[in-house]
C-alpha cells in the first residue's frame, strides 16, 4: 500500500504519454504496490507474472517505479555446426545489451532475461547500469539473474533489481539472442510494450493488453485499502472491517 514518489517530471517527455500519466495517477492517487497490482492478477485470473523473490532491489532504494518493458533475451553460447569455423567475437554476441536502437529510455524499463535465473555472470555491469540509466534514461533495469561492479551499482540512485553480485561477465557463455522483442525471466514471459511495476516487495509484469484492466481494479482495490486503514487508525477492530468489506 505504499505509494510512489517517482513521478516523471513534466516536459520530460516519456514516450508512453498519456497512459504513462494515467498510471501514474493510479499508483500515486491510490497508492498502488506491486502487491496490490499481484492480487488483482489474481483476481482478474492473470497468472505467472510475478517475477522470482531471488530478484531484489540492489540499488534505488524501494520507491515504486514503472515503465513498459524494453526486454532483452539471452542464450547460452553454443558450437556452431563446423567446429573449424572461426567463432563471432565476443563483443559481437552481446554488444545489442547495450540497445543501440534505443535513445530515449524514459517511460520504459530495460528488462533482461535468459530463462533460468543467470546467477554465475553478470547481465549488466556498472559501465552499463550507468549508461542505460544516466544517458538512455531508462527508469530502472531489471535483470533476470546477476549484476556487477557493485560499488558503482549500489551508488545508482534508479532501481536495479537483480538476483546477486557476482565478478564474472556473460562474454564467452552468453549471447544476445534479441532486443526489443520478448523475453523470458525464469518462468515469466516478458514482452516488449508490456507494463512493469517494481517497488520493495518485488517486481510484476502486465500485459499490456490488460492494463487498462488492472488500473481500474487496482484503483478500486486502492481505495478499499485506504478506508481499511483509516478504520484501523480509528480504532476499529481488522476482523469486524473484514467482514463488512470482504476482503484483506
Amino acid at each position: 500500500m505504499t505509494a510512489g514518489t517517482g513521478v516523471r517530471p513534466a516536459g520530460a517527455g516519456a514516450p508512453a504519454g498519456a497512459t504513462y500519466d494515467l498510471v501514474a495517477d493510479t499508483v500515486h492517487r491510490y497508492g498502488v504496490s506491486t502487491a496490490t497490482i499481484a492480487d488483482v492478477l489474481d483476481a482478474l485470473a492473470i497468472s505467472n507474472r510475478v517475477l522470482d523473490s531471488r530478484l531484489y532491489r540492489v540499488s534505488g532504494g524501494h520507491r515504486m517505479v514503472f515503465g513498459t518493458a524494453y526486454t532483452v533475451s539471452w542464450v547460452p553460447v553454443r558450437k556452431g555446426p563446423n567446429i573449424l569455423a572461426a567463432s563471432p567475437s565476443t563483443w559481437h554476441e552481446v554488444r545489442d545489451f547495450l540497445v543501440p536502437e534505443v535513445s530515449d529510455g524514459r517511460g520504459k524499463i530495460y528488462v533482461a532475461g535468459a530463462g533460468p535465473l543467470v546467477t554465475d555472470a553478470a547481465l549488466a555491469g556498472g559501465l552499463s547500469t550507468t549508461y542505460l540509466l544516466d544517458q538512455l534514461r531508462f527508469e530502472a533495469i531489471v535483470l533476470g539473474g546477476a549484476t556487477r561492479d557493485r560499488d558503482v551499482v549500489e551508488e545508482t540512485t534508479r532501481p536495479v533489481v537483480a538476483s546477486n553480485f557476482v565478478p564474472t561477465d556473460t562474454q564467452g557463455s552468453y549471447r544476445v539472442e534479441s532486443a526489443g522483442t520478448s523475453c523470458l525471466v525464469n518462468r515469466v514471459p516478458v514482452d516488449t510494450g508490456d507494463w512493469v511495476f517494481s517497488d520493495g516487495n518485488g517486481t510484476v509484469v502486465v500485459p499490456s493488453a490488460r492494463l487498462h484492466d488492472v488500473l481500474a481494479a487496482a484503483a478500486a482495490t486502492g481505495r478499499t485499502e485506504q478506508e481499511v486503514l483509516r478504520r484501523v487508525r480509528a480504532g476499529d477492530r481488522l476482523p469486524d472491517i473484514i467482514d463488512d468489506v470482504g476482503t484483506i
